[in-house]
């Protein structure tokens, strides 16, 4: 191996010498490009016009014929527009789309991903939050099959945020502690602390505001140490709010008029005005009810209805003002305001704290049926709240379970882009030496390829990461396999028939083989489709390996069940694949097994079921049989 590798240098050293001086040129605005990507992507740039300068200087670097540049470049256009200017929203979406539709992208999967995401993250902007969800949902997918660790992360940060946002703490707390791991194993600090941030303020919006705030100091603290006062002085605005929800209002208040006179001092409107509408909340609860709509008026400028949460906030408080004002007419108007935003992001928490202010607001007018109905929504809005606010413990030891899970997938992932990586640097190096990069091309992929078949059963061992499983979204072998011991011990106990359905995909290497890994994953999410068709969701289906599959049935005796595991094999094999790929076609084969009075484990059920798959297999496949 060393003599392979010198020989490898020797070759590369003699390849260099040879290069044209154009080609010296050519490669040196390549390296000039890739380090303002590299400076883009670091999250380091805070000004705008900052990154548009270098856009422009990429425009001048970056030859028309340098495809993957060019469309890196795109990219970065897409992330360019600034969400909080008016119109620019719109503009942003019209570009995603218009560079989604650019012709062969389908060929450069990760560039297509990054512009979906873009996109995705725009339309929660643009207030279509159900869309951008399902959005994340499907990038996240994407992402994890491309084992391109950057847009994992950013999809799962996106997400992370959006769930924390609407009242989704669990979810969000393990979608945001998973991006922050991923960030530090990429080396991205100043995205790692946004994560980082976002963690602090899902445990705020929690209620565990000592987390929150130890987390809060030690990004502060951070910032101050790199001298980006600016940064250190929007978290100790987050401090204020954790403190005034921790009840500490005069602590808060000092904490915010700190914050407001920084901006203020800096001509940072926008900034300034943010902080305006969290420190009118803190004068309300202090009653100090005119110094608080002082506040908003200079807010009320420069919050733009397309920031939902300052502006469904300011509204709220307004409410408030004119409630003690005894300005009732106004108050409505307010709560209509604060209402369509906090309902155009299904803002749970901020739709309760409104639903007590209109109570209160009825109450006032003398309308009890209307006050009365206004407090009954506001108690089913909170205990829905409740529901969602899990204990700190239980959340943070799910969270760091699957963490320390995904860093293990992680691992595998990094050293993989990290082969890629060097693999695209030396096809760059020697572009006009050919045969030299179909010699390095080729060791390289050798080196993957034995890689990822010593890494295939680590991967495997990961699947447990959740209980549901992400392609199918079917629930995963973890899960079924805890219900069928569930239901095997009552059946026991109760004499109850207890049948299982062991079924798989016929042939299903040679549907990969021949019509690719994509095509063989929407076979799988077709399997499940009709699984859930024709079961119903009285009895339990999942997936329990790549093409197998697992269903176990209550109260359904061996008969019974041999007649759904034929209808299931004659509706698979009777699908519409007309969306597939022509001649893509695909059958199941079945076992069904019941329970017997010989049956002392699940795994003796579970084994004669897989028996029954086998002997259908050995028959022909497209059958079902019993054991």
């Amino acid at each position: 191996m060393p003599k392979l590798f010198l020989l490898i240098k020797i070759i590369l050293f003699f390849g260099l010498l040879s290069m044209s001086a154009s080609g010296h040129a050519e490669q040196s605005d390549a390296l000039k490009a890739d380090a303002i990507f590299k400076l883009l992507d670091s999250g380091n740039l805070e000004k705008n016009e900052t990154y548009q300068t270098y856009l422009t200087e990429l425009d001048s670097l970056i030859s028309k014929a340098d495809t993957q540049r060019q469309l890196r470049l795109t990219r970065a256009r897409c992330w360019a527009f600034n969400a909080l200017k008016e119109g620019q929203v719109d503009k942003a979406l019209a570009f995603a789309q218009q560079a989604l539709n650019t012709p062969n992208l389908a060929k450069y999967p990760n560039n297509k991903l990054d512009l979906e995401l873009c996109q995705a993250w725009y339309t929660e902007q643009k207030g279509d939050v159900q869309l951008a969800l399902k959005s994340y949902n499907q990038a996240i997918n994407d992402a994890y099959a491309l084992e391109n660790l950057r847009l994992v992360a950013d999809a799962r940060g996106m997400r992370g945020y959006l769930h924390s946002y609407q009242g989704n703490f669990t979810q969000g707390l393990e979608d945001l502690l998973t991006a922050h791991s991923l960030y530090q194993s990429l080396n991205l600090p100043a995205w790692s602390r946004t994560s980082l941030y976002e963690i602090a303020t899902s445990y705020r919006r929690l209620g565990d505001y000592k987390s929150a705030i130890r987390y809060f100091k030690k990004l502060k603290t951070s910032y101050i140490k790199s001298k980006n006062f600016d940064s250190a002085n929007a978290i100790s605005v987050s401090i204020a709010i954790a403190e005034e929800e921790r009840g500490n209002l005069e602590r808060a208040k000092i904490l915010f008029e700190k914050g407001y006179k920084y901006w203020k001092s800096n001509n940072r409107e926008l900034e300034q005005a943010t902080v305006a509408v969290n420190i009118a909340g803190t004068l309300i609860k202090l009653g100090e009810f005119d110094q608080a709509s002082q506040y908003l008026n200079e807010a009320e400028p420069f919050i733009l209805p397309t920031d939902e949460a300052f502006y469904s906030f300011m509204h709220l408080f307004r409410a408030q003002i004119y409630l003690a004002n005894g300005q009732l007419p106004q108050a409505h108007k307010s709560i209509a305001y604060a209402r369509s935003a906090f309902d155009r992001v299904k803002n749970l928490r901020g739709l309760t704290l409104l639903q007590m202010v209109q109570s209160q607001l009825f109450l006032k007018e003398g309308k009890w049926q209307q006050a009365y109905y206004a407090l009954d929504e506001y108690v089913k809005l909170h205990n829905e709240l409740d529901v969602k606010r899990l204990s700190n413990y239980t959340t943070e030891m799910r969270t760091r379970f699957n963490v320390d899970q995904i860093e293990k997938e992680n691992q595998h992932l990094i050293e993989n882009q990290q082969l890629r990586e060097i693999e695209l640097a030396m096809l760059e190096q020697n572009k006009q030496q050919q045969w030299i990069i179909i010699l390095l091309g080729s060791v390289l992929m050798m080196i993957i390829s034995v890689f990822a078949y010593k890494q295939i059963q680590k991967n495997r061992l990961l699947s447990a990461l959740a209980l549901t499983d992400d392609l199918t979204q079917l629930p995963n072998r973890r899960y079924i396999y805890i219900k069928a011991q569930h239901c095997f011990e009552e059946a026991q106990k109760t004499d109850r028939p207890l049948s299982v359905i062991a079924f798989d995909a016929d042939h299903f290497k040679l549907i990969n083989d021949k019509f690719g890994h994509e095509v063989g994953d929407h076979a799988l999410e077709l399997l499940a489709d009709t699984c859930r068709s024709l079961i119903s969701s009285t009895y339990e289906t999942a997936r329990v390996g790549g093409e197998e599959f697992l269903i176990v049935l209550t109260d359904i005796d061996k008969p019974q069940a041999f007649e759904i595991a034929q209808s299931l094999v004659r509706r698979v094999s009777e699908n519409d694949f007309s969306a597939f790929p022509q001649g893509f076609n695909m059958t199941i084969s079945a076992g069904v097994a019941c329970l017997s009075s010989t049956d002392s484990k699940l795994s003796q059920l579970l084994k004669r079921a897989d028996d029954a798959l086998y002997q259908a297999k050995s028959l022909g496949r497209n059958q079902a049989k019993m054991s």
